[in-house]
């Protein structure tokens, strides 16, 4: 279930971005700081939770995933866009298709402040978006 979600994130976001522009499915790191940019948009999955379980037809284990969202580009203000452009196509998608099923979207509570800190990391601007989504053997 984790990369299907993974897999539907990055084909949500990508045709919305400047082409040349990647979606990656990166962690934070150090050497964002000194390595050669690449205009992209990262998706940390930093959190796995249970949502308990819903009733319906099939019943099943429902989970949270928990997605930091960053951007790397040349110039703060291009991070900005790559952003803004991610948070309007999140915002505007409240179910997700991943495979078969819908998975709700919305934007995650978490402060990133507390993130990047737990890292080790300076703060970058960011925001966190939580698919839940059901797990089926």
């Amino acid at each position: 279930m984790i990369s299907q979600v993974d897999e539907a994130l990055c084909l949500l976001i990508a045709p919305h971005l400047p082409e040349g522009t990647v979606v990656r499915l990166d962690p934070p790191k150090p050497t964002w700081q000194t390595e050669t940019r690449v205009s992209s948009v990262d998706l940390f999955l930093f959190a796995l939770h249970g949502a308990g379980p819903e009733t319906g037809a099939v019943r099943g284990q429902w989970c949270e995933l928990s997605y930091l969202v960053t951007a790397q580009a040349d110039k703060v203000r291009d991070e900005h866009t790559l952003l803004d452009r991610s948070l309007r196509i999140l915002l505007g998608t409240e179910f997700l298709m991943v495979g078969d099923q819908q998975a709700r979207m919305s934007l995650g509570r978490t402060d990133p402040t507390g993130l990047w800190a737990g890292l080790g990391l300076p703060a970058r601007a960011a925001f966190v978006v939580t698919v839940t989504a059901e797990y089926r053997d």
